[in-house]
């Protein structure tokens, strides 16, 4: 056997392992489940477990589900942040450490205060935007660290 044909036996063999763990990880962590809006799939994770049922007891559950407040709404905005949370929540739990009480940081609490603000801005006007001069916008979690569940 020449070094060439090792080569691509090789090339192969790891192309093929790594699809076919990749498509096994897809399956069973229940990956296609992510593509929906149902607020099920937030629960694959057991870690989400007590952030859905405060969500099933709190004010929003009859008229916003996970994706309402922590998906941008346009078409690519909504599928490219759902594609980088499922990467960084994928690579988390995997290779880090998962704190018990998960918090949004940075770019996911920028999405929670757009979406806020797209359905309770006109409530929120005088408060919110930099009320009374102020240089810093008020976040709405600020305030309502509650509004969609408790952690």
């Amino acid at each position: 056997m020449k070094v060439k044909d090792l080569h691509l036996i090789v090339l192969f063999a790891i192309l093929g392992a790594s699809l076919g763990l990749g498509v096994y990880t897809f399956i069973y962590a229940k990956g296609l489940s992510y593509l929906s809006d149902d607020p099920e799939a937030c629960r694959n994770c057991h870690v989400m477990n007590t952030v859905f049922e405060d969500w099933m007891k709190g004010g929003h559950q009859h008229v916003a589900a996970c994706n309402d407040c922590h998906v941008p709404h346009g078409f690519f905005g909504r599928w490219f942040e759902k594609g980088l949370n499922g990467f960084s929540h994928s690579f988390a739990f995997t290779f880090t450490n998962v704190p018990v009480a998960i918090r949004a940081v940075g770019r996911s609490r920028g999405v929670v205060q757009d979406n806020c603000v797209r359905c309770h801005g006109e409530m929120a006007t005088h408060a919110i935007g930099g009320a009374n001069g102020a240089a810093e916008t008020l976040q709405c979690i600020s305030c309502h660290r509650e509004a969609g569940h408790r952690h």
